[in-house]
């Protein structure tokens, strides 16, 4: 897997891209990477995990950060055993944080040549997180590419989420929290 810092540094002919912060790559990550990697293969394109180089609100609000479930460096691997041909990882500041959703979207799918845009449904971005799921399906016709939100993937009754897992961390479910984080070495 390649790791780029900047949308210009991508130079292969199409991508299908997978936007989301990604902390610890819970199952419900893990389901959005590999829809992207299987839908970059069929496109033959490649796969791009569009990530940040800190959690949004250590910038937005930091008073709010959480804690990091996974260093980076940790994340970048998991994605990397999951198949991703590369991650973009973005520096998270407070210019970029003021991008319109529209704007980030048309600079994207321009730069890297964008076939196909993956996220989760709950998937918050841009300029006071306007920008959503819908919004990726709304533009994909205007920016000719294809939409594909991703369902929650379900812990029982909860929504995996890097929320539920710092949940589990903070009254000891250290097993529970890293089986959500675990990526099973066979898939079948």
């Amino acid at each position: 897997m390649r790791i780029i810092y900047d949308e210009i540094a991508f130079l292969e002919e199409a991508s299908v891209a997978a936007l989301g912060m990604f902390d610890g790559v819970h199952i419900g990550h893990q389901e959005l990477i590999r829809n992207a990697v299987t839908l970059a293969k069929s496109m033959n394109a490649r796969s791009v995990v569009c990530t940040f180089d800190r959690h949004p609100l250590s910038v937005l609000n930091p008073d709010r950060a959480p804690k990091p479930l996974l260093p980076l460096r940790q994340n970048l691997l998991k994605f990397e055993r999951l198949g991703a041909d590369y991650a973009l990882v973005k520096a998270f500041t407070p210019e970029f944080a003021a991008t319109e959703p529209e704007d980030y979207l048309r600079q994207l799918v321009e730069r890297m040549r964008v076939k196909a845009i993956v996220v989760g449904e709950n998937y918050t971005f841009g300029a006071r997180g306007r920008g959503n799921a819908e919004l990726i399906r709304k533009m994909a016709g205007e920016l000719n590419y294809r939409a594909l939100v991703v369902a929650p993937v379900m812990d029982g009754s909860v929504m995996a989420s890097s929320t539920y897992v710092r949940a589990l961390l903070a009254v000891g479910e250290t097993a529970h929290a890293n089986r959500l984080m675990d990526i099973p070495v066979n898939r079948g």
